[in-house]
């Protein structure tokens, strides 16, 4: 089963302590030791769930796997390991799931220091029910694809999951299963103290997860309409799946590049359908080995799988007995059927809002340098934040007061109506230059209106830390090699400045042709963009090399240059969807 991880946690509660430092020292002293609980006596936690972010809250930490674990042996093996999650009946306002992954020579999968290919994987803890021991989806991952890659370096790379609903099992000892043996692994679990805006009563699997042939889910023949008894305690009831396609059965590809209609039927009405499709050119890991930049059923390599989750409380009501099935739309008879998804189905059922009027800060997209922002960080320009209503009551006016670190804040109004649950993204007007420079720590808090008290003010602060823009000359040169084949005119580039205006625009180009566009800017914060309709860059289509070579092409360039031909940025061809480069010029 692995080894126990007893004890291997930390709780504090510190105003701005240094996390980093913290966390350096904190994996030091765990590396093959149990380490007693560690409270440090001041008023407010710091805690950084993700790299970058800072939230208040009093929190606990439990970080049962490192990078200092050994790799598991054995195709695909994974770590498997006893973890000790409190037990006093805590309530905890947020749990999140921290993954880090790493490429390094110690893993046991290949050659390569992250593993060649994606794989895909569950993290799954088993909890005694009644007399046998049922198994959990937490959240499901692909890894990506390994050759060349460099993930991160020795920091590694982030990935954060909200697992908060998953509290009523997230007690006691439990056997955890995750990762593979492609990456080294690094997973934390962090418990913030407080009430969250429900109280989760209970999860139940509906179907538990597994791999599952196309055509036995679109005949029925598994996961069949099942009985459930929903609790009388409960107020709200949701479903969420958890769903990702593979194989390349049939002329689309089926189940990883073929997009298909996926239904939850309840009480024998059709009550809710969805495509199981994500879009990958945007993937924040670029480039990698493989054809990483075309979307997929539900993943794309070096992503979480895809969650889908529906609110049934109007169509239920507490103590019923409800009739829930799963359908998926029928397949073609062409081969298509031997694909597989994997998937997992769960219900949840909620207590009450815990709140009348709360509204929470829940992320800083812009500036912030966590992993999962990176495509569009570092900027100079407009900050961007998601707020949530968690409050019972609709949510309808903000002030939000914004700034870096140590400078006076601005403050800027919000007008919406946000229900319970609900969120929305906020951009806000633009900070000066010179004060971005100062700190590189972006603080918000947002304040309802003054009639109306927040019950929860524990989550209207959020803090990220962020990196500034390369600097450029106010005159340079654009420099793009066109590729072949007729892709050229997928491409098209922009230059806008912080207020939107644009400066310099292009969409004609032609094959194998070289541009030089001579740029001239006043001082300021700008955004280049350089756009490919098709999502796959301007990299030769090497996966042609075999069956078509004579599709394979060339590559192209985008590169930014002095006036006296010196190399300011270089940008990958292999780059997806988009390149993005926010940028100041002095």
């Amino acid at each position: 089963m692995g080894k126990s991880n007893h004890g291997k946690l930390c709780r504090t509660n510190a105003k701005g302590f240094n996390l980093r430092m913290w966390e350096s020292t904190l994996n030091n002293a765990l590396h093959k030791t149990c380490l007693s609980i560690l409270y440090i006596g001041l008023f407010w936690l710091s805690a950084l769930p993700v790299r970058g972010e800072i939230i208040r809250g009093d929190t606990l930490s439990i970080n049962p796997i490192t990078f200092m674990d050994q790799s598991p042996v054995g195709w695909n093996a994974q770590y498997k390991t006893i973890v000790d999650f409190p037990d006093d009946h805590t309530e905890w306002s947020k749990i999140l799931m921290i993954q880090t992954l790493k490429c390094d020579s110690a893993t046991a999968g290949d050659q390569y220091p992250c593993g060649e290919w994606d794989y895909i994987w569950n993290t799954i803890i088993k909890v005694p029910v009644a007399d046998s021991i049922e198994t959990f989806t937490l959240g499901s991952f692909v890894t990506p694809y390994g050759k060349r890659l460099n993930l991160g370096g020795k920091r590694g790379w982030v990935w954060t999951y909200d697992i908060t609903e998953y509290a009523p099992l997230l007690r006691g000892e439990r056997e955890l299963i995750t990762g593979n043996n492609q990456e080294l692994l690094d997973l934390k679990f962090l418990f913030i103290k407080g009430k969250p805006a429900r109280t989760v009563l209970s999860v139940e699997n509906i179907y538990p997860y597994a791999d599952y042939r196309y055509e036995h889910l679109a005949t029925d023949s598994l996961l069949k309409e099942k009985e459930v008894v929903l609790s009388r305690e409960a107020q709200a009831f949701s479903l969420k799946a958890i769903i990702s396609g593979h194989g390349h059965a049939g002329p689309r590809n089926c189940c990883e590049w073929d997009s298909k209609t996926h239904s939850y039927v309840i009480n024998r009405w059709h009550s809710y359908r969805w495509k199981v499709w994500k879009d990958c050119g945007n993937n924040p890991i670029y480039p990698q080995g493989g054809t990483w930049p075309f979307d997929r059923a539900g993943w794309c390599p070096g992503t979480k799988v895809d969650e889908y989750e529906f609110e049934i409380t109007s169509k239920v009501n507490p103590g019923d007995t409800v009739l829930i099935d799963y359908e998926i739309e029928n397949f073609k008879d062409n081969g298509e059927e031997a694909g597989t998804f994997r998937m997992s189905h769960q219900l949840f059922s909620y207590g009450p809002p815990n709140s009348k009027h709360d509204a929470a800060m829940v992320e800083i997209i812009s500036p912030n340098r966590a992993d999962r922002y990176s495509r569009q960080n570092p900027d100079c320009g407009s900050p961007i934040i998601r707020v949530q209503n968690q409050g019972r009551y609709p949510l309808k006016n903000l002030t939000i007061k914004y700034g870096v670190s140590g400078s006076r804040k601005r403050n800027a109004k919000w007008q919406g109506n946000l229900e319970f649950l609900e969120s929305e993204i906020i951009t806000l007007p633009s900070l000066p230059i010179k004060k971005l420079k100062k700190s590189q720590t972006f603080e918000v808090e947002i304040m309802m209106n003054k009639n109306i008290a927040d019950e929860n003010k524990d989550n209207n602060w959020l803090s990220s830390h962020y990196g500034m823009p390369k600097v450029l000359p106010e005159h340079f040169e654009l420099v793009i090699h066109t590729n072949n084949l007729g892709r050229s005119t997928e491409n098209r580039f922009i230059i806008n400045d912080a207020s939107g205006m644009t400066w310099y625009y292009e969409d004609s180009f032609e094959d194998s042709t070289a541009y030089r566009f001579p740029i001239e800017l006043a001082r300021g914060c700008y955004q280049f963009k350089f756009m490919d309709d098709q999502e796959d860059g301007i990299s030769k289509h090497w996966w042609n090399r075999s069956a078509a070579p004579d599709q394979v092409g060339m590559n192209g360039l985008v590169q930014l240059e002095s006036l006296s031909g010196d190399t300011l940025v270089t940008f990958p061809a292999d780059f997806g969807q988009e390149i993005l480069l926010n940028f100041i010029v002095e």
